[in-house]
């Protein structure tokens, strides 16, 4: 499996800010990294992203999600 970049980690959060992807779908993404029994990824800026990712379909009760759209960009902010 290839070492994500912090370019492919926007990008997938681009694509749930605007409504190209679901959250699950980049989550799961990001989980196949997180997961991993030999996780590749040497940068620690990308490591965070990944794990971020992987929690953001979380949900705090049936209706809502533990993250927020606005916290998501607020995150991303931080990596640009």
């Amino acid at each position: 499996m290839k070492e994500p970049t912090m370019a492919e980690c926007l990008k997938k959060a681009d694509l749930i800010l605007n409504g190209q992807a679901e959250r699950e779908e980049v989550s799961d993404w990001a989980s196949e990294y997180v997961a991993s029994d030999d996780p590749e990824v040497e940068d620690e800026n990308v490591w965070e992203m990944l794990v971020y990712l992987s929690g953001f379909d979380l949900k705090d009760s049936p209706d809502s999600y533990l993250h927020t759209i606005e916290e998501l960009k607020d995150w991303m902010q931080g990596y640009r």
